[in-house]
């Protein structure tokens, strides 16, 4: 979107309406990271640790180390950092490997995503604040088509 304004020698010029997307992204995901990690620091947890532990809670039966890995890790992070933060909890005691090993959430892992659940959930109202559900589901929407658009 741009604005047409006049230059001094009476041409026209087309001067940006608004920032670039991808740089009103790029603040907003690192606004939204830095919040995010700091809500869990509060408990003492990592973001790849939260999806650790919450890939394993979804899961009926627990997860293989393997299973772990095949998680898609968003940001760039790369698998290893999920194995490496599910080790983080098996050490910590919030998951079990079973005999099969397969690794489940302990009573003190169920205990502790229970409580980064309420983190997260404050967290949410923060960063959603004054904005409606309908601006929310929008924005959404159509940053989902910018990257369809480009797909």
């Amino acid at each position: 979107m741009t604005n047409p304004s006049t230059s001094r020698n009476g041409t026209s010029t087309t001067a940006p309406a608004q920032p670039p997307l991808a740089l009103a992204a790029w603040r907003a995901v690192e606004a939204i990271l830095r919040h995010t990690q700091t809500a869990l620091a509060h408990i003492d947890l990592t973001q790849p640790q939260w999806w650790a532990l919450n890939n394993v809670a979804r899961a009926e039966h627990g997860l293989t180390r393997e299973e772990i890995r095949a998680v898609n890790v968003p940001y760039g992070m790369g698998t290893e950092v999920i194995a490496h933060a599910s080790d983080a909890l098996v050490h910590r005691g919030w998951l079990a490997a079973g005999t099969d090993g397969r690794l489940t959430l302990t009573d003190q892992g169920r205990a502790g995503l229970a409580t980064a659940k309420e983190h997260m959930a404050r967290g949410r109202v923060e960063l959603v604040g004054d904005i409606t559900e309908e601006e929310y589901a929008t924005a959404v929407s159509v940053l989902r088509r910018v990257t369809d658009n480009l797909a």
